[in-house]
């Protein structure tokens, strides 16, 4: 308790020698937008740097990969000391008691069953699934980023509308003090306005609470300062475009086309599993430099191999029939994450259309509960109203306005989801 409450203290504190920034030199600092917020998180975010790292490594491999097709070649020098043969025997390559070799040896593949282009192909699957796993590290961050922006503003917003409730109850609290003086009020009058001034006195040190966390969270994602202000720049549209619109680029998605990427990197497994059941063909040249004994002219041989598979134990068909597991499995996958991602854009739309339609009744309702308000309050200081009722409307249009309030930021967070998972977000396009 008492550590939470010094973090209060602390980001008051920093608010506060802001605020006297701001008063003494005339500027204010730099206020935050979505986008800037967003990229200073990029920045700092160790997870899409794994990912990057994940990309970097995916590239080697394809690189690996199209060296197995490649020729090598290779230099190979040796000496040997053995014990010389009795006298008597015959002195041959094989046997002399110094021998001393060195070769340029060049290997050249020419055939093995179509697996060695296959896994170039599956490489260059698995690199494309990588860099979507990049963008998909992008769009979780920013789902993140986004998520704390608006709470951060709300909670802002909700402080920001207890506090002028509070005003206008001191305003009130001055009223009925007079009032009382004059013997035209009760003291219990005053008293449930001053209860009520409490009462939400708390609720706002309360979200003081809820605002270090959110804030907390800020500095964590984007290493900025803890009291560093923010600026909503949104604009919601009148009018939301149809669905089908935003279904469009659910293809687009990083995770769906990750899945499709790997399905195919799957299907080309099946591929390399099967080659093993075929022949392979290598082709191999040495180029001597030294040899011992009556091969010593010769300075070069070639050879071409043909290796075929006639028995394994059975590890080639386990190895054919994993593959087609693994390939089943990739596409059950990319099923599942093209029907979520369907089923995400659809709530996503359907949620934030309702929230537009509740922000055009929520705007009536908070117009007419302030205008229900400064009714009341007339009407009281007519003496045709109880101070109660002057309550009851206040409160009445406090709520509606921090309803609406809430509601607002909601809807733009709702809206940014719906774009972002609908791949329709420029600030996501960047690729690795």
């Amino acid at each position: 308790m008492g550590d939470c409450h010094m973090s209060s203290l602390t980001l008051r504190a920093r608010i506060l020698f802001y605020c006297i920034c701001v008063m003494f030199t005339g500027t204010a600092a730099h206020a935050l937008t979505l986008n800037e917020y967003f990229d200073a998180a990029l920045q700092r975010s160790e997870s899409t740097a794994i990912q990057l790292e994940q990309v970097h490594q995916a590239e080697e491999h394809y690189q690996q990969a199209n060296a197995a097709i490649l020729p090598s070649i290779s230099g190979v020098a040796s000496y040997t000391w053995q014990d010389p043969l009795p006298s008597g025997y015959s002195q041959t390559p094989s046997n002399l008691s110094r021998q001393g070799r060195s070769r340029i040896t060049l290997s050249q593949p020419l055939f093995r069953g179509m697996r060695e282009y296959a896994a170039l192909r599956q490489n260059k699957d698995l690199l494309a699934a990588q860099r979507q796993d990049y963008r998909h590290a992008r769009l979780m961050l920013y789902n993140d980023v986004l998520q704390n922006f608006y709470t951060i503003l709300s909670l802002e917003s909700d402080i920001h509308n207890y506090k002028e409730e509070i005003h206008l109850n001191r305003e009130r609290e001055a009223d009925i003090r007079a009032r009382v003086r004059i013997g035209r009020s009760r003291d219990s009058e005053l008293l449930n306005v001053q209860s009520t001034i409490s009462t939400l006195q708390a609720t706002i040190e309360g979200l003081r609470g809820q605002l270090e966390v959110a804030r907390e969270a800020l500095a964590f994602l984007s290493g900025l300062d803890i009291a560093t202000p923010l600026r909503d720049t949104l604009q919601l549209p009148d009018k939301l475009a149809p669905l089908q619109h935003f279904l469009d680029g659910i293809q687009s998605r990083p995770d769906v086309h990750a899945a499709q990427q790997r399905l195919i990197a799957a299907t080309e497994g099946m591929t390399i599993a099967r080659g093993e059941h075929l022949p392979s063909m290598d082709l191999n040249a040495n180029y001597y430099l030294q040899r011992p004994g009556y091969l010593n002219d010769s300075r070069w041989d070639v050879q071409l191999a043909l290796t075929i598979p006639l028995y394994a134990g059975g590890g080639i068909d386990s190895r054919v029939r994993e593959a087609g597991s693994l390939r089943n499995q990739a596409e059950l996958r990319q099923r599942l994450v093209l029907r979520q991602a369907e089923q995400e854009v659809r709530s996503l739309y359907q949620g934030i259309k309702l929230t537009l339609t509740q922000l055009q009744a929520l705007q009536r309702a908070t117009a007419a509960a302030r205008k229900s308000y400064q009714a009341q309050l007339r009407d009281y200081r007519l003496g045709l109203v109880s101070n109660l009722d002057v309550i009851q409307a206040l409160t009445s249009y406090q709520q509606n306005q921090r309803t609406l309030d809430l509601a607002g930021f909601t809807a733009k967070r709702n809206y940014l989801q719906l774009l972002a998972s609908a791949v329709r977000l420029p600030i996501l396009d960047s690729k690795p």
